[in-house]
C-alpha cells in the first residue's frame, strides 16, 4: 500500500483552504437504525475500520506553503449529540480530524469534510460501519459481497484523484450550455443552525407524467422547488432572470472509479416559467433533455476541464493566506451563477438483511452557497429529499411537497428537524 492519499487531491484541497461555513464544506449522512447505538461498541468499530479507509483518517498539516495531510492516530471518539453544538462552535479538527460521528438514542450522525470524500463516495465507508456494528452486536447480517470490511484489502485507487485524470481526454462544450442570470435569494444568519424537511415519495406510488423521470430525480425536483420559490418570493418572477440550480453530478457513473475522494461536476439547469403555464410532461423533458446535453462524456469532461484551470490557479498562489483568499473568491463566484443547490445519490445497495435494521439513510447538505441545499437519495423503494434552509422558519419546504403531491406524486413530510453542521476550520 502507497502512501499515496497523503497527498490532497486537487477538488478536496479547494475545501481545505476555503475554510468558511458559506463553502459547503462538511455535510451529514444521518442513519436511523431499529435497536438503540451502543457508543462503545461503535467506536471500536470505527478504530477497527481505521486501517482499512486510511484515506478518511486525517488530519490537515502545514507543509511548507502548504496543506498536506498526515495519518491521525487519535483514537475514534463517538460524541452525544447534546454536544453538537460545542463541538461544531469550536471550529477545530476533532480526534478524528476530518469527520466526526455523534449518537442520538437509535440514530449515528456521520459528519465528513469535503476535503476528503463526497456525499456518493463515502457511502461504502458508511455502509462498512453499520455492517460491522451489525455483526459485532450479535445481529444475523450476511455479507453478500457489496460490503467492504475491516479484513479485505485497501486498493490505491480508493484513494485515487480521479478528477484530475479527466484534464486529458476529449471535450466539448454542450450544445445547451446556458450562462443564465440567476435569482439570487436573501441569505438570512443560519449561525445557530438550520432547518431540515425531509420528504419521502413512494416510487411505485408515482403517477401521471413525472413517473418516467423518477431515474433522474433532479429533473423533478429543480422545477417544483423553483416553483416552490416562485411562490415564496413572488418579488423575484423578473423577466430574464432564472431560478437556477446547481446539481451536483457523481463523476462515477460516467467514469468509472472506486475512488471515495471527491469526485463530481457542478451542472446548471434554468428554469423560468410557472408550472401551470405549460404542461408538466414539456417542463419534465425540457429539463430532462437540458441535463442530459450536458451529463455526454465530452460535456462533462469539458465542465470538468473549466474548473482544474480554476483550481490550479487557486492553488498556485504562493501562500496559504493567499490560496484561502482565493478559495473565498471562486466560491463567492459560484454564489452568483445558481439559486439553490441539488446533491442526487441515486440509489444505495446493501444486503438485504442489513436493510432491515435500517429505517433511515440519507445525506443532509447545508444552505451553505445558497441559502437553500437539496439531497435526494433513493432508499428501500423510496425518494427522499431533504430540504435544507438557512431559515429556520421557512416554509418552502411545506410548499415544495404540496406541489409534488398536487401533480401525481404522493410526496409526504415525515420530519422537520433543526441542524447545524460541524465547522473544520483548521489552525494555521
Amino acid at each position: 500500500m502507497s502512501n499515496g492519499y497523503l497527498t490532497p487531491d486537487l477538488l478536496g484541497s479547494l475545501y481545505l483552504y476555503s475554510g468558511s461555513s458559506r463553502s459547503n464544506t462538511s455535510f451529514t449522512y444521518v442513519v436511523s437504525l431499529t435497536m438503540a447505538v451502543d457508543k462503545d461498541l461503535l467506536e471500536r468499530v470505527l478504530n477497527d475500520l481505521a486501517s482499512r479507509f486510511p484515506q478518511l483518517v486525517l488530519k490537515a498539516v502545514v507543509s511548507g506553503d502548504s496543506f498536506g495531510y498526515e495519518k491521525s492516530d487519535c483514537p475514534a471518539v463517538v460524541h452525544d449529540m447534546c454536544d453538537r453544538q460545542a463541538v461544531s462552535s469550536s471550529g477545530e479538527f476533532g480526534p478524528r480530524c476530518l469527520f466526526s460521528v455523534f449518537v442520538n438514542h437509535k440514530t449515528v450522525y456521520f459528519d465528513f469534510h469535503k476535503a476528503i470524500t463526497d456525499e456518493k463516495g463515502v457511502v461504502p465507508f458508511i455502509r462498512a460501519v453499520i455492517y460491522r456494528y451489525l455483526k459485532l452486536g450479535g445481529y444475523d447480517v450476511e455479507n453478500d459481497g457489496s460490503v467492504i470490511t475491516a479484513e479485505s484489502e485497501f486498493h490505491d485507487i480508493e484513494a485515487d484523484d480521479a478528477f484530475v485524470k479527466l484534464d486529458d481526454i476529449p471535450a466539448s462544450k454542450p450544445i445547451w450550455y446556458m450562462d443564465a442570470k440567476a435569482v439570487c435569494l436573501p441569505f438570512p444568519d443560519s449561525a445557530g443552525g438550520f432547518k431540515v424537511t425531509r420528504i419521502h415519495l413512494p416510487v411505485a406510488k408515482i403517477k401521471g407524467e413525472a413517473k418516467d423521470y423518477v431515474s433522474m430525480p433532479s429533473t423533478i425536483v429543480s422545477p417544483f422547488f423553483a416553483q416552490a420559490l416562485l411562490d415564496t418570493y413572488p418579488e423575484k418572477d423578473v423577466a430574464g432572470e432564472f431560478i437556477v440550480s446547481r446539481i451536483q453530478v457523481n463523476l462515477r457513473q460516467y467514469f468509472p472509479t472506486t475512488t471515495i475522494r471527491p469526485f463530481f461536476a457542478n451542472l446548471p439547469l434554468a428554469y423560468n416559467r410557472k408550472l401551470s403555464e405549460y404542461p408538466v410532461a414539456t417542463v419534465l423533458m425540457s429539463q430532462k433533455k437540458f441535463l442530459e446535453a450536458q451529463l455526454k462524456t465530452d460535456a462533462l469532461a469539458y465542465n470538468v476541464q473549466r474548473r482544474i484551470s480554476l483550481l490550479e490557479k487557486v492553488l498556485d498562489r504562493k501562500t496559504i493566506e493567499e490560496k484561502k483568499d482565493a478559495a473565498a473568491m471562486l466560491f463567492a463566484g459560484k454564489a452568483e451563477e445558481a439559486t439553490f443547490s441539488i446533491c442526487s445519490i441515486g440509489n444505495v445497495i446493501m444486503p438485504e438483511q442489513m436493510l432491515r435494521y435500517i429505517t433511515e439513510f440519507y445525506p443532509v447538505v447545508p444552505p451553505a452557497l445558497f441559502p437553500y441545499g437539496i439531497s435526494t437519495i433513493n432508499f428501500k423503494g423510496e425518494l427522499v429529499i431533504t430540504v435544507s434552509s438557512a431559515s429556520r422558519e421557512d416554509g418552502t419546504g411545506e410548499k415544495f411537497a404540496a406541489l409534488l403531491k398536487q401533480y401525481g406524486m404522493p410526496a409526504y413530510i415525515s420530519e422537520n428537524f433543526s441542524h447545524t453542521m460541524m465547522k473544520y476550520n483548521p489552525a494555521y
